[in-house]
Formats: structure tokens, sequence, C-alpha cells
């Protein structure tokens, strides 16, 4: 009876952690997003209002209609790009000669840095009186030099699509790696005995056995785009104007600027509900690649 109980006390730490860290957040800010209430006026919880913040949300309020365009045009951009560079990487560093083995390892440092870090370091470069890219692109094309590049929307939003793929690339590549690796090389082979080019060998061959591992990394990718947020802080701030404002900004600036908690509470949980699909079809992948 006493080894039945061992295992429940054993992970009773590790739960109370999570109700702590997870859950008490989650259930505080359902509770908070069914009232209105904005500590600027006043400091207790305020009167109970049902599901008008979520109404105000999804009927009433072009700036979250904004933020969601933002959020989608982001998160798709970085979505390809970061899985389309980290597929050509993969294919190009796959391998175990000490070569590969440590341009790879120099190129998950990108990853290594915090988002935070990565914002202010991608504002410095762009930095128009000091920044490297500034210079670069000011010796080829003299009539940029010195042009705020962040200043433009378009260039803006190119910026923090190119700050994500640069972070997130290395993840993916290493992940795809594995998953080459794992590939039976009989096939492969086959093919290539057959004469088939390194394209057709790669979309015929190796692509569709690759469907599972690509449509895991989707929708891990997905996920961590729609919750970026410490580098729009750094890097844009979610500018010029809101052009930059993803739905995570969109939230911070509710909750930490205007101090309008309940409804800030009402967004974020619709995010999160979003994400929360995404992470189910995960979990689902992941049970079913493993069966």
């Amino acid at each position: 009876m006493a080894d039945r109980a061992l295992k429940y006390w054993l992970i009773l730490p590790a739960f109370l952690v999570i109700a702590a860290t997870l859950l008490y957040p989650l259930v505080a800010a359902l509770w908070y997003s069914v009232h209105d209430w904005n500590i600027s006026q006043q400091a207790t919880l305020g009167p109970f209002v049902g599901v008008e913040n979520y109404t105000r949300v999804l009927t009433d309020d072009p700036d979250f209609l904004h933020s969601a365009r933002v959020t989608l045009t982001f998160t798709g951009f970085s979505v390809v790009l970061t899985l389309v560079f980290a597929m050509l990487l993969a294919l190009l560093l796959a391998g175990s000669d000490r070569t590969r083995v440590y341009v790879r390892t120099l190129m998950v440092l990108p990853f290594a840095m915090s988002p935070a870090l990565l914002g202010i370091s991608w504002r410095f470069l762009l930095n128009p009186e000091f920044g490297a890219f500034s210079a670069i692109v000011g010796f080829v094309f003299p009539w940029l030099k010195g042009v705020p590049l962040l200043a433009d929307p378009t260039f803006a939003m190119v910026a923090l699509i190119a700050s994500d793929v640069w972070h997130w690339t290395p993840y993916f590549m290493l992940m795809f790696i594995g998953a080459l690796a794992a590939l039976p090389q009989e096939t492969v082979e086959a093919a290539q005995v057959d004469g088939a080019s390194r394209l057709r060998v790669f979309f015929e061959i190796m692509l569709p056995q690759l469907r599972p591992v690509l449509a895991i990394a989707v929708l891990l990718k997905a996920i961590f785009s729609l919750k970026v947020l410490d580098q729009v802080v750094t890097l844009t701030s979610g500018g010029p104007g809101t052009a930059t404002e993803t739905l995570a900004h969109f939230v911070f600036q509710l909750a930490f600027r205007w101090y309008d908690l309940g409804y800030a509470a009402a967004v974020a949980y619709l995010l999160a509900a979003v994400m929360a699909v995404l992470a189910a079809m995960y979990s689902r992948y992941v049970m079913e690649s493993r069966a």
C-alpha cells in the first residue's frame, strides 16, 4: 500500500508547481475576463459583466481585428520561411563529418539567444546611424544610407519576420536532420540507381515520408509565432503605429499600458483557445506517430 502511495507523493511537488504557475493563472484570468476591471480606476475587482468583454472583442473592436490580421500575416510568413530554410539547411548539413558538425553547432547560436535580446540585437543592427545593415546597404545603395528602415510599416514587418526566422530556423533544422537520418536509405538508393535526379528523389521519395514530421513542425512553429511578444516589444514596439502589433502585444498593451485587465484577459483567452486547438492537434500527431 505504501508503494502505491509513493508514486503520488513523488509527483505531488511537480503538480503543485504546475498548479501555482499554470492552473491558478488560467482560472484567475478566466474570472477576470467576465468582469469589467480597470486598475487605473479601481484597485478591487470590478462588476460582473458576463460575456460582454468577449462580445466586444469579436464584434466591436477594430484594433483587435487589426492585430489579428497582423498576427496571421506574421505567422504565415514566419512558418513557411522558417521551415523552408530549415529544410534546405538540413539537406545541406545532414551527415556526420566534422565540418558539418561544426557548422551545425555554430548555427544553433541564434536559437540560444533569448527573444528579448534577439530584438535588441536586430534593433541595433538596423539602426540608421551606426547599424551594420544600414552601412552595408548604404554602401550598395547610397540613397538608403541613414534611412530609418523600422519607420516603414512594410520593412518593420519584414524585419520582425526575418528576426523570427533567423531565431527558429536552427531548431527546426536539427529536427529535420534527425528525420532525414531516420528515413530508410534503401528507397533513396533505389531511386538514384534508376537515374532519378536529386530534386525528384526529394519531392517524390523523401518528402512524402517526412509529412508527419512536417505536420508537427508546422503546428509547433504556428504556436511559437502566435505567442511572439518579446522581440515585438524590443524590436518594433508594435510600430510604426500599430503596423507590427501582434495579438500578444495587443494584450500586453491593454494590461500594462491601459490597465484594462478584464478586457485584456478576454483577448488573451481567445488567443489561448486558438493555441490550445493547435496544441491538441500537435499532441494527436505525436501520439499517432508513436503508434
